[in-house]
């Protein structure tokens, strides 16, 4: 392996994207434990959710805290099985690692976060650094006469707003906002349990459904219009087929033509 390759690893509270330097795209797995009702004695690990035959009801152990690190116990299983066979299977002694943190990380999570990189894992070199900055710096790469930028970060737990000029963070103007994904999809719970059936303990079926038909409108008066239609001018409401991990273990989202043909 070649002496400048580095293990990059965007470690979000909800999923964690990791992959080599010279890979194109990172793999992206659930940062958390889980177990289901139909396997309880089994802890599926990362990516291993896959291998779940019931994803109902599942139950969730975050090695993080409202946006921080605070279980290290089970970040580790994490990190072990990212590093793994199943996943990268690499020697962590022979790269070197960059780590993304919250903004304004608690200085007794950096610590924790020096000490497992170098004495846990032993990796050549540690660089960690806020996610917005490498947004700003790729920002820089594509825009090289712009010298500032604000980057909005919506995470699992909260959303950064962190303006930055000539690669570094204004730190007395950057603002959290304690709404990010995580409340989105119990917003979407909450709805879908009061209006239709309760899917209060569905929450990977759920975010499943927010991430297939959920998006960020440009124009809210013109999509809420939209919406009301009742013809086929309505592009935007949508029939979801929710899975029952029997004949249909993913649920997906019928076409605007099959949806006209069965009405």
């Amino acid at each position: 392996m070649s002496e400048s390759v580095a293990l990059v690893l965007d470690n979000g509270a909800c999923t964690a994207k990791a992959g080599l330097s010279m890979d194109v795209d990172p793999q992206v797995v659930p940062n958390c434990l889980m177990k289901a009702k139909s396997e309880r004695r089994k802890t599926f690990i990362g990516n291993q959710v896959e291998d779940c035959r019931d994803l109902s009801g599942l139950f969730y152990i975050y090695p993080h805290q409202k946006g921080y690190l605070v279980n290290w116990d089970v970040e580790k299983k994490i990190w072990d099985h990212v590093m793994g066979r199943d996943m990268l299977d690499i020697n962590p002694k022979a790269v070197s690692f960059m780590l993304t943190e919250p903004c304004c990380n608690f200085s007794s999570i950096q610590e924790s976060l020096n000490e497992i990189a170098f004495e846990e894992y032993q990796f050549k070199s540690f660089f960690r650094c806020p996610a917005p900055v490498l947004s700003a710096f790729k920002y820089r790469q594509e825009n090289p006469r712009s010298i500032c930028c604000c980057v909005v970060d919506v995470g699992f737990s909260f959303t950064h707003i962190v303006p930055v000029y000539n690669g570094c963070i204004i730190s007395s103007s950057v603002r959290r906002v304690d709404v990010a994904g995580k409340v989105l999809t119990n917003h979407l719970k909450e709805l879908v349990s009061y209006r239709q059936l309760n899917v209060m303990d569905e929450t990977y079926v759920v975010n499943e459904v927010k991430e297939e038909v959920c998006f960020v409108s440009q124009n809210l008066s013109r999509d809420m219009e939209v919406a009301r239609l009742r013809d086929s001018r309505n592009t935007i409401v949508r029939d979801y087929v929710l899975p029952d991990f029997s004949h249909i273990r993913r649920g997906y989202v019928k076409t605007a033509e099959t949806t006209t043909i069965e009405e």
